[in-house]
């Protein structure tokens, strides 16, 4: 766990690229993982087990919906190239993968990217033809992937010969190369042989034909997923595992009692109070590893029903809970107060941004303006209007999420709100929010590559046009938000950020709870544990290896 201070000087010396990346600069370093001693040598071989509360909802990245899910096809299908671990202060930080060159035009309108001699595991050249295809299911009408804007500014993508191929866009903007390299490529012989209309109910575990470190062997829906090497991986150093092995266990307990018996390896995901259990157990055990991650915890108010389309009430909502209790009591330090949906290391994250303060007098003083009755501090009621009830969803299994409106619905009590609690299975909750029949949810966000401020807050993103759940709608975000995509360099885009952000701190649409540190657990036989991209916490899961003996 780290200290205030460290946490304030790992910000100073690092900020936001794309995607997150671990803090290492002034913080105190990580304590030794459980037999990392220093004449470790890395082995080749072996299975390294992980435990799973989620099973894969899908073998193809473009219809999944699960972060985990990502991070498994992630070392199944390369992208052209990968975000870089070595900081967060500008958006354009990448190193090389299936590409091992690019060059930009000169009037910034197009990226030719050079492919490297590589091949597909059954043999097949990687080529342009197959990005080329990537592209084109990509931004297909028929496949619903939740990142296709990040194609929107892309006008054609062309093979000028088997390894090279050139994306045009439609003007020079700062995430052009982040937008041209979002996704893994496929291999058009396997894929190409599934129209695009028919992907939604294809069995893509069935075509394991893959460029990563690894390949998927066999997935036993809801019990196992193996994953084995790629002999044809073009990286002849690794991965060094022989297997992965996902065992999959709805039950975190279930998972947390195998990992200190030694029988699953490492667990992502560990709930902050485990943390806290595992980190003062004995180290050579089981190790605990935090790091930065774009991830929050928030309320989503549904801005489109009433009250809650009110702006100063959804403020009160957010001055009557005591959010840092919340920080000490549930998530153990292991996050900081929200402040608005961008992490506070990004790069473009709004400086000079406090969060609101815990203020039931404030909160309770707009209740009655508004013309609702209250509780004071004393427990009497305040004014002759109705008690403003309302109910507080989240997805059933998720413990700390369930701790959370525990003590949410008691301290909106004290100012006289009456919260109902009802949690839901995630799909069911999923769909629900999506229709807008709710009054406010708790969900969470773990941001992979830019952070989409258009689909979260854009006025004409509401389902199923993006992400705006919530339904928020404010002219002045809308109007700056089309004047950030016309910015062609991205130290312009600061000062529209900055009042994007200030007006979302201003309307809370959501309340943030808290931002999250990622935690992870490993025992003793699990070595090389190294997470510095941590929106991708299997990103280096090709370095892993087993100790002997």
């Amino acid at each position: 766990m780290r200290s205030p201070l460290a946490r304030r000087c790992a910000g100073l010396t690092a900020l936001f690229v794309l995607v997150l990346v671990l803090i290492v600069g002034c913080a105190d370093p990580p304590p030794a993982a459980p037999g990392d001693e220093p004449d470790s040598l890395p082995a080749r071989g072996g299975t390294a087990v992980l435990g799973s509360i989620t099973d894969v909802d899908s073998w193809n990245e473009y219809l999944s919906r699960q972060s985990f899910a990502h991070f498994l096809l992630r070392r199944l299908y390369l992208r052209l190239a990968t975000e870089s671990g070595d900081g967060f202060d500008r958006p354009d930080r990448y190193e090389p993968m299936l590409a091992e060159s690019w060059e930009r035009s000169a009037d910034g309108r197009s990226i030719t990217f050079r492919l490297r001699q590589a091949t597909w595991s059954d043999g097949q050249p990687i080529g342009a033809g197959d990005v080329v295809f990537t592209w084109q299911a990509q931004t297909s009408e028929h496949v619903p992937w939740t990142n296709a804007a990040s194609k929107q500014r892309i006008r054609d993508v062309v093979a000028l010969d088997d390894r090279t191929v050139r994306f045009d866009f439609d003007g020079e903007y700062p995430y052009q190369l982040a937008d041209a390299v979002e996704g893994g490529i496929l291999p058009r012989h396997v894929f190409g042989r599934v129209p695009f209309e028919d992907w939604a109910t294809h069995d893509w575990s069935q075509e394991p034909v893959g460029s990563g470190p690894f390949l998927l062997e066999r997935h036993q829906p809801g019990h196992e997923i193996v994953l084995r090497r790629n002999p044809r991986y073009f990286d002849e150093t690794g991965p060094l595992l022989d297997r992965v092995v996902v065992r999959i266990v709805p039950d975190v307990v279930n998972l947390l009692a195998q990992l200190k018996a030694g029988d699953i390896d490492l667990l992502m995901g560990v709930p902050p109070r485990d943390a806290h259990r595992l980190s003062s157990a004995d180290p050579a055990t089981v190790a605990v590893v935090s790091f930065d991650t774009p991830s929050f915890e928030y309320l989503g108010w549904n801005c489109a029903r009433p009250p809650f389309d009110d702006p100063l009430l959804r403020r009160a909502m957010t001055l009557a809970i005591d959010r840092r209790a919340l920080v000490e009591d549930l998530a153990y330090d292991y996050a900081d107060v929200g402040v608005v949906p961008v992490p506070s290391r990004w790069w473009g994250a709004a400086e000079g941004l406090e969060p609101w303060p815990y203020d039931p007098e404030q909160a309770r003083r707009i209740l009655r303006e508004r013309g609702f009755a209250t509780v004071g501090a004393d427990g009497r009621s305040q004014g002759d209007g109705p008690v403003l009830e309302l109910t507080l969803l989240t997805n059933a299994g998720n413990q700390l999420r369930q701790d959370s409106l525990v003590k949410i619905q008691e301290q909106l009590s004290r100012i006289g709100v009456k919260a109902h609690v009802r949690s839901l299975e995630q799909r069911a909750l999923i769909q629900q929010a999506s229709r807008g029949d709710f009054d406010v949810y708790l969900g969470g966000w773990s941001f992979v590559g830019q952070v989409p401020l258009d689909t979260l807050f854009g006025s004409d993103h509401v389902p199923p046009a993006g992400s705006n759940v919530v339904r928020y709608v404010n002219a002045q975000v809308d109007a700056d938000l089309a004047r950030l995509r016309q910015v062609d360099d991205w130290q312009e885009m600061k000062p529209l950020l900055d009042e994007i952000q200030r007006r979302i701190h201003e309307d809370q649409p959501y309340t943030l709870l808290f931002e999250r540190d990622g935690l992870v657990a490993h025992g003793p036989r699990l070595r090389g544990v190294t997470i510095d991209v941590p929106a991708d916490p299997l990103a280096r899961l090709e370095r892993f290896w087993i100790a002997r003996g």
